[in-house]
């Protein structure tokens, strides 16, 4: 991480790395939009927004009738646009914009999802930047299309950036086409995140009818990704509060990761009086499964000693937990298998007496011959659910009213009206306020090294420490593997500076916690180079049903 270099381009910092980055509920009836922070539509006045849901197209994809539907602030936001879309009403540069997406049409190997993007105002507003990544600057790369309720992220395809350009005015609006690899027979919406915007939910999906727009025109002038692989499992994360344990969850299996520092004494392979309780999330874990399956348990030291003794009190800590384990729940249905691999596969150098920590631990892998049986499947259970809740030394303050926190040496305000559930996951969009010019550093919204050495290693560009606390539990959001392995977070991939007056929209996705209200956490400690990362708290953030 020695080997930064940062380069300011078109209003934002794009730091360059040595090494690439791993990239009682309430119910609001016929919801349409998850609601947003916006700049309203009159005068650019701060006001708010919704992403809602939309009726799934019929035949041509006509708008339903629908009456106009207010906002929390008192905005009018429709729920149907008029090609069938759904209408997120948002803002970019301190501009109000209307973005129409959808519907979502399926054509052989592929979907096309029209984003058509207008504005009230005179200005020209260029796009070329809201939708683009790190590391491909001046596209649409960053749009992503999910189904959350199959547990699937689509990676954007169309690598044109014809329109990014010239942008949008009044009375011009834009029209960009996203493609993504086709959906399965039977999908029926789709959601689309659209970074620096907010996420827009119950996109309808159509096949065999009228979308009212050429898609053959649009496939052939979209300059395609044809090495990009299909859609890719999204996967989840949970971290116990007290660093005791770390839950993650794919398609095919459960890793639990216990902390040897905590199950261990010092240097030994005698189980502490606190094992229990943090084993109990991997019983939690099996009894998911009563067909049982295959069962991995490997334990990792750091590099302290010798090879030939970090290998044996490895196996031996393994054993130690396998043995418990056995003793703590019925494995009869579950396949053993018990090794270690001493310090030859840590999970972050051992270049410190923090990072060494980390290193020492013992992996139980679950992989059920079942995986459907889990009652709750794809929602990750307690990381250490003896945990209390960890004390935060940034403001703290409801999600609605929002706290001030310090950038750049200036004043900011973050807030978050709700977030939205939606299968298994929860969609939300964080909003920062400035009343002056405010330079953001990568590194404000970075994870805490011990916690980004633990998912997304060498990540200090984008918005990765947003997370969900319950009780003991930290849930990381939401990611997907890249191409090349790296792990890509549903978050924004670039933060861009804050203009005095304008607001910063920061949307993102969790795995479900399961309760009415969420609390987002901004953790501390870690990175301060080059710059620290906010550290805040906002609690009683409300759950609506999209």
């Amino acid at each position: 991480m020695s080997d930064r270099v940062s380069r300011r381009m078109k209003g934002f910092t794009m730091p360059l790395f040595a090494q690439s980055p791993a990239s009682s509920r309430k119910r609001i009836t016929r919801r349409h939009t998850l609601i947003l922070p916006v700049l309203a539509a009159a005068g650019g006045a701060l006001a708010g927004c919704e992403i809602r849901k939309a009726h799934s197209a019929k035949g041509s994809g006509s708008n339903s009738a629908r009456p106009p539907r207010t906002g929390s602030t008192g905005t009018d936001a429709r729920a149907t646009g008029t090609h069938g879309g759904v209408v997120l009403e948002t803002a970019w540069e301190g501009k109000a914009l209307s973005v129409e997406v959808g519907p979502a049409v399926v054509k052989e190997k592929h979907t096309v999802v029209p984003l058509t993007i207008s504005t009230i105002s005179e200005e020209k507003i260029s796009m070329e930047r809201p939708f683009s990544t790190l590391f491909d600057p001046y596209s649409m790369s960053m749009i992503q299309m999910l189904s959350l309720d199959q547990g699937l992220a689509f990676r954007q395809l169309n690598q044109s950036t014809e329109g990014l350009v010239d942008g949008v005015r009044k009375g011009k609006p834009l029209k960009l086409f996203a493609v993504f690899a086709a959906t399965e027979d039977g999908v029926k919406t789709v959601e689309m995140f659209l970074p620096s915007m907010g996420v827009v939910t119950n996109v309808p999906v159509i096949k065999d009818a009228d979308p009212g727009f050429k898609v053959d025109e649009a496939l052939a002038g979209a300059n395609l990704d044809s090495d990009a692989p299909g859609p890719v499992r999204i996967e989840t994360a949970t971290i116990s509060a007290d660093g005791s344990a770390d839950t993650k969850k794919d398609e095919k299996s459960t890793t639990v990761t216990v902390s040897g520092d905590v199950t261990f004494a010092a240097d030994s392979d005698q189980l502490s009086a606190q094992a229990n309780s943090v084993l109990s999330n991997v019983v939690e874990q099996i009894k998911r499964y009563p067909s049982g399956g295959q069962m991995l348990v490997v334990g990792h030291t750091d590099d302290v000693q010798d090879d030939a003794y970090n290998q044996g009190l490895s196996e031996r800590r393994a054993q130690a937990v396998a043995t418990r384990l056995k003793a703590l729940t019925d494995l009869s249905k579950w396949k053993q298998s018990v090794s270690g691999k001493g310090e030859s596969a840590p999970r972050v150098s051992n270049d410190s007496d923090e990072h060494r920590q980390i290193n020492r631990r013992v992996e139980i892998t679950l992989t059920p011959s079942k995986p459907d049986e889990a009652h709750t499947a794809g929602t990750i259970p307690s990381a250490a659910p003896s945990a209390g809740v960890t004390q935060t030394l940034g403001p703290t303050g409801k999600g609605s009213e929002g706290v001030d926190v310090t950038i750049d040496d200036k004043k900011v305000h973050l807030s978050i009206d709700h977030v939205v559930r939606v299968g298994k996951y929860l969609a939300g969009t964080v909003l920062l306020k400035a009343d002056q010019d405010v330079t953001v550093k990568p590194g404000v919204f970075s994870l805490p090294y011990k916690l980004q050495g633990l998912r997304w290693p060498s990540l200090v560009h984008g918005v990765y420490n947003f997370t969900l606390l319950s009780g003991g539990t930290r849930y990381l959001e939401a990611d997907h593997a890249s191409r090349d392995g790296d792990r890509i977070p549903i978050a924004n991939n670039v933060v861009n500076d804050i203009k005095a007056g304008e607001a910063m929209r920061l949307p993102a996705v969790w795995p479900d916690t399961g309760q009415d209200t969420v609390t987002l956490d901004l953790p501390q400690g870690g990175n301060s180079n080059p710059a620290p990362p906010l550290n805040t708290r906002l609690t009683d953030i409300p759950v609506t049903d999209a």
